[in-house]
């Protein structure tokens, strides 16, 4: 009876490395960095923050701490197209077509906030509702 077992526990195990190897090779590693960069930049000072990210979209002071704040946004469109027939002559009519388009769009978006006191970068938060990837975009020159 082991021996029947012994080739099935193997393909378990084997099977089980081979959906683990197969879901960190879908990781996107500019997300996975994008995600990272907020505990790697603090420390990092202000002079070095505008040399890789740029010119913050915004910015503002609060007592003694400074907000840059970095947006990026996408917003990507989709359109299907189908024939239909005619509604005025029916589908037995002359067989007239008429396109029926819909569109769908959607934004994302990432906004980065860098909180700065003393010229030093304390903290970054990113908006809720993100996209790891448009985040890339703004740290990833900042984070290697």
């Amino acid at each position: 009876m082991t021996i029947g077992r012994r080739p099935t526990i193997w393909a378990l195990r084997g099977g089980c490395l081979a959906a683990a190897l197969l879901a960190s090779s879908c990781a996107n590693p500019q997300a996975e960095l994008a995600l990272r960069a907020p505990a790697a930049m603090v420390g990092m000072s202000k002079a070095g923050l505008l040399s890789c990210a740029g010119v913050p979209e915004r910015s503002a002071v609060a007592g003694d701490a400074e907000y840059l704040v970095y947006t990026r946004r996408q917003t990507l469109v989709d359109r299907d197209v189908d024939w239909e027939p005619s509604p005025w002559l029916g589908p037995r009519g002359p067989m007239l077509w008429q396109r029926d388009v819909t569109t769908w769009s959607r934004t994302y978006s990432c906004e980065a906030t860098f909180e700065l006191h003393g010229g030093q970068v304390t903290a970054v938060h990113y908006n809720d509702r993100r996209d790891p990837t448009l985040c890339y975009q703004i740290v990833g020159n900042c984070v290697r």
